[in-house]
């Protein structure tokens, strides 16, 4: 019966699955972190080398690094204390210009060498103007005339 599983599964088979799970966890692990837009520079979003698990006294000899994935670098992270900081402030609107998205995303790849280790982390950037207008009364009729010009506005 070993025998026949082992024909039907094959060490090779088993090897590959094996690693390709250990990939996939790599790869899919991802570390998530919001901060509202705008913040000043400087400002600490959070301690990347506790979140990972990695020892800040061996940041600078691995050469951890932050690579922004297609856009502009905003964050860095402090080698000494293993902070993720605002490197230049973040601008929500010119970062998501699509109106369509409620949600917007800083896409990192943050790497230490010796051995190799790469990390992938999203940032929402959140809207500090996410307030609802308010009108001071519910309903409001307006006649507005076929021939108003376009682009006219109303009180």
């Amino acid at each position: 019966m070993t025998h026949h599983i082992r024909q039907l599964f094959g060490t090779g088979y088993v090897t590959v699955f094996l690693y390709l799970s250990a990939i996939m966890n790599m790869v899919s692990a991802v570390t998530h972190y919001s901060v509202p837009e705008e913040m000043d520079e400087g400002s600490v979003v959070a301690n990347l080398a506790t979140d990972l698990g990695l020892d800040v006294k061996s940041l600078n000899t691995r050469k951890m690094r932050v690579d922004v994935v297609a856009n502009k670098k905003y964050l860095n992270v402090n080698k000494d204390t293993g902070e993720l900081f605002v490197l230049e402030r973040i601008d929500r609107e010119f970062l998501c210009p699509w109106k369509t998205t409620t949600s917007c995303f800083l896409k990192l790849d943050a790497t230490i060498e010796n051995p190799i280790r790469m990390f992938n982390i999203e940032v929402e950037i959140l809207d500090i103007n996410d307030n609802a207008p308010h009108f001071r009364r519910g309903t409001m009729h307006l006649d507005i005339s076929e021939s108003s010009p376009v682009g006219e506005r109303f009180s």
